[in-house]
């Protein structure tokens, strides 16, 4: 059959194998011992599913023709096809003793190097083929896999597109071209190499599993959840489709189906390493540390070594702030191979006050992955909590790629704005996170003015009214919209929170001409009057608990029951801002403390302000309350966790943001007592110095 009798075999037969095998058995009927017949039935039967005859029909034409290497070839590829790798290796070296150079035989032991894990052995085995013929598609494919599993990516891609220009309609090389791309962060094309897999081989099982990674990677959940249910259609077997789709469940927040998914899992196999620790992660995202340490020790049983599952362990450890332990573990992770250990260890150390350091493991765990949005982004808020702003806004850009902060980035038909004079254009500046930040950023509209635009301020809801008091609104210069509504037509786009980043803005260069945002005309008067002074003394704002969705929500809010020291202060007017489920918590307060319901029912934050303004001091803990009033040029103090959020940097008790706000920090985590002794008093102090209030 010639030196091509393997590759044709295990390809060009598949579809006319009856044809072929009646050939060869007309052949065999007329000489059993024919060696080229043996062989080629070995391949029909290989080609077919019958390993055991392959494996016999090749065994025949080696005893028919030992000096045949394409004989040795085909009982290679049936003993590797058998499971006996030991076997099929001897197979291939007997191809070999004959010619040393024998391509088949030289790409066959590559593929068991490749089994056995010994990528750079399998290179050589591949390139060793090509040396012969250089036209071997295989031998390409395989040496891209080769080079893929030692982390050069743009070797592979060159070998797998000199594979399809061979093949051209290959799905595997299509398939694995994808790959790489999606290694290389090119992942519009690495879409189109997967898809192009799947046109031209519908039911290919592990094709439709990196599709619906790559989509659910870019937030799109619903087609990612039909490509990795069309996978375990087609392949119910397969292990890494059902802890794919489980994964993809856990992130919709839909746990149940998770479940359902990684016990069909573990039904194929109750000791598969992956689909334990997606239990065990499945367990940490219900924040359920017990059970995710129950799965988590059955990972290790099994594989003591596994880097994920050891980083995994280190996050437990922190999330019981063991930091101590913590990082000791993350250490291990890293030198096990886990990428993201490095940036855990750095919010370890963060949560320690070790900022230096932390900043360090962070810089390490970027260099180690660069393309790992979340290890960026981790970054980027070490920097700016530190100081380092010009680097740290353009790495705080990685939250678009970070499914943790944006699950399904916003995308526009229009470019993004990069700083550059306007000239008259429209520009759209949208809100990205939460009522605190639009509040915080919406100032760099009259920056965006003053470059000769017309900025679009597209906001939630709740401060829409409120964006209206803004300067450059009232001017005539910009114009707000309600972000989900009716847009009007724009030129560029740019996220209100990328405007530092656009501006250059330093510590030193924060845009504060005064106060920013107020209460409309009147309103104050209204307010004042629905809200007297019960009694001689301070009018004192108090909020005490954010947004509950907020992943950091339990260590910046208290129940307000916990403020009660200062709430008993005498000659003090208390006015409650608070929103939401939390203002509840006022009927919880003893009959001797009197809070006034300031703020549950406004139906927004311009009626909010229109209270705050007639108040001579707000207390918060870091909620939107703290930025209005802060925008408003209101005395305030913001109450802060310990390690207080980014933005309000570290150990300083002013802010560049707003210079009539103090920070007052706790002494050490989770004290909120003694932060609120201190402040009862430094409330104390005020009132026997009111001139003190102003800053």
């Amino acid at each position: 059959m010639g030196e091509r009798a393997a590759e044709i075999g295990a390809e060009g037969l598949t579809g006319r194998l009856t044809e072929v095998a009646l050939g060869y058995q007309r052949v065999l009927e007329g000489n059993p011992r024919h060696a080229e017949a043996l062989v080629g039935m070995s391949l029909v039967a290989l080609a077919s599913g019958q390993i055991g005859a392959a494996v016999q029909m090749a065994e025949a034409g080696v005893a028919a023709a030992p000096g045949m290497g394409a004989a040795w070839v085909a009982l290679g590829q049936a003993l590797k096809s058998d499971g006996r790798l030991e076997a099929a290796e001897a197979a291939y070296a007997g191809a070999i003793r004959l010619d040393g150079m024998n391509a088949l035989a030289r790409l066959g032991l590559g593929e068991l190097r490749m089994a056995a894990g010994r990528a750079e052995e399998a290179a050589r085995e591949f390139e060793l083929a090509l040396e012969r013929d250089p036209v071997l598609a295989p031998a390409h494919l395989e040496l891209g896999n080769a080079l893929a599993l030692l982390g050069r990516n743009e070797e592979a891609l060159g070998r797998y597109e000199r594979a399809l220009g061979l093949r051209a309609r290959l799905p595997e090389g299509e398939y694995a071209a994808g790959f790489v791309l999606e290694r290389l962060g090119r992942v519009d094309e690495a879409e189109t190499r997967y898809r192009r897999a799947l046109t031209l081989r519908p039911d290919f099982a592990a094709g439709w599993v990196s599709l619906g990674n790559l989509l659910r990677e870019q937030g799109r959940a619903v087609w990612a959840a039909a490509a990795l249910k069309r996978a375990v259609e087609l392949r119910p077997d397969m292990i890494a489709g059902w802890v794919n789709l489980a994964i993809l469940e856990r992130e919709r927040k839909r746990p149940e189906e998770a479940e359902k998914c990684l016990r069909r899992a573990l039904e194929l196999n109750p000791e598969q390493v992956e689909t334990l620790l997606a239990w065990a992660q499945l367990c940490a995202a219900e924040r359920d540390v017990e059970g995710a340490r129950e799965w988590l020790r059955r990972v290790l049983a099994l594989d003591a070594e596994n880097a994920e599952a050891v980083n995994l362990e280190g996050i437990l450890l922190h999330t019981e702030r063991r930091f101590d332990e913590a990082l000791e573990v993350f250490d291990r992770a890293e030198g096990l191979g886990s990428k993201a250990a490095a940036s855990n260890k750095g919010n370890s150390l963060l949560d320690m006050g070790r900022m230096e350091e932390a900043l360090a493991a962070h810089e390490r765990a970027v260099e180690g992955d660069p393309g790992h949005a979340g290890t960026k982004y981790n970054l980027a808020l070490t920097r700016l909590r530190l100081g380092e702003w010009e680097r740290g806004w353009q790495d705080y850009e990685a939250r678009w790629r970070f499914r943790e902060v944006h699950r399904v980035p916003r995308v526009f038909d229009k470019p993004r704005w990069r700083g550059d004079e306007l000239e008259g254009r429209r520009v759209l500046l949208h809100a990205e996170q939460g009522l605190g930040d639009t509040i915080q950023f919406c100032r760099y509209a009259t920056l965006v003015a003053a470059r000769g635009g017309r900025a679009i301020l597209e906001v939630q809801e709740p401060v829409e009214r409120l964006m209206g008091s803004l300067g450059v609104v009232r001017a005539g210069l910009a114009e707000t919209a309600r972000l989900g509504g009716e847009r009007p037509e724009f030129d560029l786009e740019c996220p209100l929170m990328s405007l530092p980043a656009v501006f250059g803005t330093t510590v030193e260069t924060v845009p504060w001409l005064g106060a920013y945002l107020g209460a409309e005309a009147g309103t104050a008067s209204e307010k004042r009057r629905q809200f007297p002074s019960m009694a001689p003394g301070l009018r004192v704002g108090v909020a005490w608990a954010g947004n509950p969705r907020y992943k950091a929500d339990k260590l910046r809010s208290v129940n307000v029951t916990r403020l009660l020291p200062l709430l008993r202060l005498v000659g003090i007017n208390w006015i409650a801002l608070q929103k939401g489920q939390a203002a509840g918590q006022l009927a919880d307060l003893p009959e001797d403390v009197f809070v006034r319901d300031g703020s549950s029912g406004d139906r927004d934050l311009a009626e909010t302000a229109s209270l705050v303004a007639t108040l001579d001091l707000v207390i918060t803990t870091d909620t939107c309350i703290a930025h209005l009033a802060g925008a408003m040029g209101k005395p305030a103090w913001i109450l802060l966790p310990h390690l207080g959020d980014w933005r309000w940097m570290q150990e300083q008790e002013t802010t560049p943001w707003y210079p009539t706000v103090r920070l007052l920090r706790q002494k050490t985590p989770g004290d909120w007592d003694g932060l609120v002794k201190r402040v009862g008093g430094e409330l104390k102090r005020l009132q026997r110095k009111p001139d003190l209030i102003h800053p």
